[in-house]
């Protein structure tokens, strides 16, 4: 019989669950409960767990990898992603842009070897899949996998493809703040009871927050919040730091960091490894001790080479002080989340603590004094609630599940909202960028939306689509692009419609079609930050140098009939399919259609230079002969003349002969101007200004001043005639 399992896959520890009569965590094949959600590389093999931290931190923290999960979904531009990479005293491992992907994707280093946030949690969901195998003995096959509350789309997407790779599938993708309710729930609502819970959800990565309403089995959430990047790591650091300034301070020294900088790498990276080891032990021993000790020995020396044995005591409320502001801004989110779903305190029933930073004592005391102490329910297995959450939807989701025989333990329903805003971006005419909110935050899931964009263009042929979510700060974030090919021939502004569908799990579907041509329709492919986003994104860029650096329509045109192909090819590939060979051949082939658009663009316009620089020979003697020397005259008939039958080496001397004579006669285009005006404004259909009564006088006004600066030229009168060509060209300038 196959078994379904509920997973916490944490920021510092994963927890597994099952339920048959009752929910059970299943331990590691080392025993554990908590497994640690670190990856390093030992003796050139790949480790997970317990031993890869305690191990890995130590003998090789360069090859450890540990908090992977603040690196799901990211990008290597993102704010905490680059101070990740700036804190090198926490984070040991490499963290750089993914090779053959975007700067909207993120690679960690193990072994010199690059992978992706998703191939390392995959590590760790292998090792849990099989350690319950092992424990079960039943195959595992699919899971309901825990998620903070505050990931983004793309985040949870992150979480489904790391799943993909271990061989699990996603029954459900479960917010944290709500296995944890689930777990209360089970465990303490009778029949008909009714209750909201504010749950507090603080790890080793995130802080989560969900407001729930439960009755009966029905979990509804009325609204979510958080902060993606505020964890138990945070405080790890703050705790780091307490100990190099009282290492200064009994020992007298100036800077312990140079110290440290003066060791050997290896010795440096060992140090630091257990610096940051002792500090998590000293943060968890504070939880339940007033002091505890901090004992690293024999690992540092001064500037004399003396031993510096790191010995000294950490108190708790020298911890509580340092870490006040961090708790403080936990609890603003909380009275934030409250006000933001239109709730008062007087409707929490309970705020229920879950995670392992929860059971920090401060946290209790901090929120017992904003919101009273008969409200905060600190669970009873903190670190433990979130899988068994999960564990026990997972029995609920499963094929062979049966309903409990006690009613008031049965999940009926659980009702999810969203957590971010949305937002597709828009360009207008005049090639301003904009925003349309697609889907709000705290709405209902499932949740949809028709959008209403215009074209730009006429007769557009490609749309792009930008989806962008709401992140710290007020700031966007954009989740992906992709393309929608127009088939129909559309004017400029028409409409064009988005059909937008966000599902329970916050997975995007989007369709378009051009308005009454619903026959049209096409599902646009967003991409996801691998080989995907790197094909769209030179399909991005190639497309920009195109409109904006070929003037030829023609050349244009072949390069968007290509890109339509292009395109086309990426919604038979998919949205399910970022690794898809076929984006290779897509970046490829975009590539050379713009090399090849380039190329052809300056054919065409050698050409037409060539014969521009004819043209305007011959404008000057037909139009000004009158004012050009006899030789000058001479030598240009007889050029004109001459390349006509030159071989192309010969053509390009004598052009660039041509081009030099003309150069001297710049004055006389700009008077042959005025006449090009005078006939635009009462000839010019482009001008709009047929039967247009002051038009006309100004033709009139024009070809005058035309014919009386050519008279000052031809008489000698050169400052006369230039400064009425100055004085008219304005209004020259209406028509042209």
């Amino acid at each position: 019989m196959k078994k379904t399992i509920g997973i916490d896959l944490g920021t510092t520890n994963s927890v597994m669950a099952f339920k048959d009569s009752e929910v059970k965590i299943i331990r590691s094949k080392e025993n554990d409960e908590l497994i640690r959600s670190c990856v390093s590389l030992l003796n050139d093999e790949i480790v997970v767990g317990r031993i890869a931290y305690t191990t890995g931190m130590i003998r090789n923290p360069e090859n450890t990898i540990i908090s992977i999960k603040r690196l799901m979904g990211g990008s290597i531009e993102d704010k905490m992603v680059q101070e990740m990479i700036e804190n090198k005293k926490y984070y040991k491992f490499g963290i750089t842009e993914l090779i053959g992907g975007t700067k909207d994707s993120v690679a960690v280093l193990l072994g010199g070897k690059q992978y992706t946030p998703e191939e390392i949690s995959a590590e760790i969901l292998k090792k849990l899949k099989q350690d319950a195998e092992e424990k079960l003995g039943d195959k595992i096959t699919h899971a309901v996998i825990t998620v903070p509350a505050y990931f983004t789309e793309k985040q949870k997407n992150a979480t489904r493809i790391a799943a993909q790779l271990a061989n699990l599938k996603v029954q459900k993708l479960l917010s944290e703040p709500t296995a944890a309710a689930i777990a209360y729930g089970v465990d303490q609502l009778k029949t008909g009871e009714a209750v909201t819970v504010l749950i507090y959800d603080f790890g080793g990565g995130t802080f989560d927050l969900s407001i729930l309403n439960i009755v009966d089995g029905q979990y509804m959430e009325a609204g979510t919040g958080g902060d993606r990047w505020l964890g138990g790591d945070d405080i790890d650091r703050m705790i780091i730091d307490m100990i190099y300034r009282k290492t200064e301070k009994e020992y007298q020294i100036d800077d312990i960091e140079q110290l440290i900088e003066r060791m050997s790498a290896k010795n440096r990276s060992r140090f630091e490894g257990e610096v940051k080891v002792k500090a998590e032990e000293a943060k968890i021993q504070l939880s339940s001790l007033e002091q505890t000790d901090i004992f690293i020995p024999n690992s540092l020396e001064d500037e004399n080479e003396d031993i510096i044995d790191i010995d000294f005591k950490i108190s708790r409320s020298e911890l509580e002080e340092c870490i006040k502001p961090l708790i403080q801004r936990t609890v603003d989110l909380v009275d934030e989340l409250i006000k933001e779903v239109g709730y008062d305190i007087t409707m929490i029933d309970k705020i229920l603590l879950v995670g392992g930073t929860s059971c920090i004592p401060l946290i209790k005391k901090m929120l017992s004094k904003k919101f009273g102490g008969n409200k905060i329910l600190v669970s009873e297995k903190p670190m433990l609630a979130i899988a068994e959450g999960a564990g026990v939807l997972s029995h609920r989701l499963g094929d062979e599940y049966e309903p409990t025989i006690e009613p008031s333990k049965t999940i009926s329903n659980i009702s999810y909202s969203t957590n971010h805003t949305y937002f597709i971006e828009y360009r207008t005419i005049d090639g301003e960028i904009g925003f349309k909110t697609i889907i709000e935050k705290q709405v209902p899931l499932p949740a949809t939306k028709s959008v209403i964009l215009k074209t730009i263009v006429n007769n557009q042929k490609i749309a792009r689509v930008s989806i962008f979510t709401d992140v710290e700060g007020g700031k966007k974030e954009k989740l992906g692009m992709g393309y929608f090919t127009i088939d129909a021939d559309l004017q400029i502004q028409s409409e064009l419609v988005f059909d937008i569908n966000l599902d329970e799990n916050e997975v995007f579907t989007i369709t378009a079609y051009p308005k009454g041509f619903k026959q049209y329709s096409k599902e646009i492919v967003i991409g996801r930050g691998d080989k995907d986003s790197k094909a769209l994104k030179a399909i991005e860029e190639c497309t920009g140098e195109i409109v904006t650096h070929i003037d030829s329509w023609r050349v244009q045109d072949k390069y968007f009939e290509q890109l339509k192909e292009l395109v086309k090819l990426a919604e038979k590939i998919g949205r399910d399919n970022p690794k898809d060979k076929r984006w290779a051949e897509i970046d490829f082939k975009i590539k050379n259609a713009y090399d090849e658009a380039l190329k052809e663009d300056k054919e065409e316009q050698e050409g037409n230079r060539d014969k521009n620089i004819v043209g305007a020979a011959l404008l000057l003697l037909e139009e000004y002969r009158s004012l050009i020397h006899s030789d000058v005259a001479s030598e240009l008939i007889s050029l004109i003349r001459d390349q006509e039958t030159a071989d192309p080496f010969e053509r390009e001397k004598i052009l660039a002969r041509i081009d030099k004579i003309t150069d001297n006669y710049t004055t006389l285009y700009a008077l042959f101007k005025l006449r090009v005006a005078a006939d635009n404004a009462v000839n010019g259909p482009d001008t709009g200004h047929i039967g247009d009564t002051d038009a006309e006088k100004d033709a009139m006004v024009l070809k005058q001043n035309h014919d009386k600066i050519l008279s000052y030229f031809q008489s000698g009168k050169r400052d006369e005639g230039f400064a009425l060509l100055n004085e008219i060209f304005p209004l020259a300038k209406k028509y042209l």
